[in-house]
C-alpha cells in the first residue's frame, strides 16, 4: 500500500510512496528534504501504521509535526537518533526487528554521519558499510512490502560544476526511485524532480509550495 505526501508530490510518484523499495530525495539544504519524511509520517500514523523513523541529523521535530497535524500520535514513532556513524551502524542493524507491525521507515539522512567519517585510509570500508545498510533498508522494504525513504545530501562536482549526490553510486544503486528538490526561484516554493523511477517517467516534474501545514499545491501547478 502507498504512503501519501500530499498532492503534488503522490501525483508525481504515481500515488505517493511505492511500497517494497527505497525513494531517495535529495537536494541543497532547505529544499524540503526532511518535510517530505514529517509528511509522509503523518500520513502513515494518520492512516493507523506505525513509524521507524532514523534521524542522524538532529531534525527531528514535534513541534513540526504538530503543524501538519495538530493531534499527531508520537507513540506510533520509534525514534532512533544516533550521533556518530558507529551508532548508525548499529542502527540500521536493528531495523529487521524493529520494523515489524510498521508501514513505513525513514533514515533522515543517510549520509551526514557518512561523510564525516570517512576519510581516504577508510574510504573502501565505509562505503562498503553504507552499501551494507542500502541493502538491509532495501530487504526491510520487500520483506515488509512497505515504502522505505532516505533523504541524501549534494555536493558540487569539481570536475564538471554540476550538483551531484553524495556517495551517488552506491545510493543509486540501491534506490528505485530517486527525486531531486530545488528551490523553484520563488520564497517558499520548491520543484521536485524524477530522477529515476521504476514505474515513473524520468524527468517528471512538479512545483510545491512548503507552508506551515507542510505541502500546498501552487496557484499554477506545473508538472511535465
Amino acid at each position: 500500500m502507498r504512503v501519501s505526501i500530499s498532492p503534488p508530490i503522490d501525483r508525481l510518484l504515481g500515488g505517493g510512496l511505492e511500497p517494497g523499495c527505497i525513494t531517495n530525495f535529495y537536494g541543497p539544504p532547505a529544499s524540503g528534504k526532511s518535510l517530505m519524511c514529517f509528511c509522509a509520517t503523518v500520513s502513515a500514523v494518520k492512516s493507523g501504521k506505525k513509524v521507524l523513523f532514523v534521524d542522524t541529523e538532529g531534525g527531528f521535530s514535534a513541534e513540526r509535526l504538530r503543524q501538519i497535524c495538530p493531534d499527531f500520535e508520537f507513540r506510533k514513532v520509534r525514534l532512533f537518533q544516533p550521533g556518530t556513524w558507529e551508532e548508525q551502524v548499529k542502527t540500521i542493524r536493528r531495523i529487521p526487528s524493529e520494523s515489524r507491525g510498521c508501514g513505513l521507515v525513514v533514515v533522515d539522512s543517510i549520509v551526514a554521519l557518512w561523510r564525516i567519517a570517512i576519510n581516504e585510509k577508510n574510504a573502501q570500508a565505509v562505503n562498503r558499510e553504507l552499501a551494507t545498510q542500502l541493502s538491509i533498508l532495501s530487504r526491510v522494504a520487500r520483506e515488509r512490502d512497505i515504502p522505505v525513504v532516505i533523504t541524501n545530501q549534494v555536493y558540487a562536482d569539481l570536475d564538471t560544476g554540476k550538483i551531484e549526490m553524495s556517495s551517488r553510486n552506491i545510493v543509486k544503486w540501491w534506490s528505485k526511485n530517486i527525486v531531486e528538490l530545488s528551490h523553484a526561484g520563488r520564497t517558499g516554493h520548491r520543484m521536485a524532480r524524477v530522477v529515476r523511477g521504476r514505474s515513473l517517467p524520468e524527468d517528471a516534474r512538479t512545483e510545491f509550495q512548503i507552508v506551515e501545514e507542510g505541502i500546498k499545491e501552487v496557484s499554477r501547478l506545473r508538472l511535465f
